[in-house]
């Protein structure tokens, strides 16, 4: 990890980003220990933003404090990753359905400056600020169903994705990621309620298989795996 400069508010969230991206390269590795003090002494700062930032991960089981020994990383489960898109999938299909008939003018404006920004971080081949918007896009299509407490729900789970790292840019494209965008967005646009919730469950179980793929790489091979989801029959 490289040393880090900058505000205190400013840096926990970057000394979050660094240590999130030293676990996905197995820099730091699942199940060893690592002291507060370490970690600081590599990124150049002190403890209390390593430790704000730890303290997220800890909160969405990403490594445990252990009393006088450290911090240690723990290894993320192909059954963590089948519990967030499962219930991914049971706010979020819903969600799609509801929103293509409820959203507003506004809100559908609101969704085609995120869907757009989508198109040009892709443009650009900037995997970051695509990700930036592409929480803006689920969001707006979550609150547009008019529940806060889906609303809610869901930013915690996918908070949770934030803190563990998951993405697809390993085996596709940005490209191909906002492809699959674009058949959610049209789906809405065109206020078809099923096409939209099928469209969220073709995105989400897809993405689901190919992280579970993704995390058995140099382990048993998984190629009749079957997600344990099942698809949602429409709702009113």
């Amino acid at each position: 990890m490289k040393p880090l400069s900058g505000d205190q508010a400013s840096l926990t969230e970057r000394v979050f980003e660094q240590i999130r991206d030293a676990i996905r390269s197995g820099e730091l590795v699942p199940g060893s220990l690592y002291s507060v003090v370490e970690i600081a002494n590599q990124l150049g700062v002190s403890r209390t933003p390593v430790r704000e930032a730890l303290l997220q991960f800890a909160a969405n089981d990403m490594v445990r404090f252990e009393r006088s020994r450290g911090v240690r990383i723990l290894e993320l489960s192909v059954k963590d990753i089948e519990e967030i898109y499962s219930l991914r999938l049971l706010l979020e299909a819903p969600s799609a359905y509801r929103a293509a008939t409820r959203m507003t003018d506004r809100e559908r404006a609101a969704l085609t400056r995120a869907f757009d920004s989508m198109r040009k971080a892709c443009d650009m081949g900037d995997e970051r600020l695509f990700q930036k918007h592409d929480l803006v896009f689920h969001e707006t299509i979550v609150r547009a169903a008019g529940n806060e407490r889906v609303v809610q729900a869901v930013a915690n789970t996918r908070s949770q994705m934030h803190a563990l790292g998951l993405s697809t840019t390993k085996t596709r494209t940005l490209a191909d990621i906002l492809a699959v965008h674009e058949k959610i967005y049209d789906n809405i646009i065109a206020r078809n309620a099923v096409g939209a919730s099928e469209a969220v469950q073709d995105h989400l179980i897809g993405t689901l298989k190919m992280l579970v793929q993704q995390s058995a790489e140099g382990g048993p091979a998984l190629d009749d795996y079957e997600p344990p989801v099942t698809r949602l029959k429409p709702m009113d």
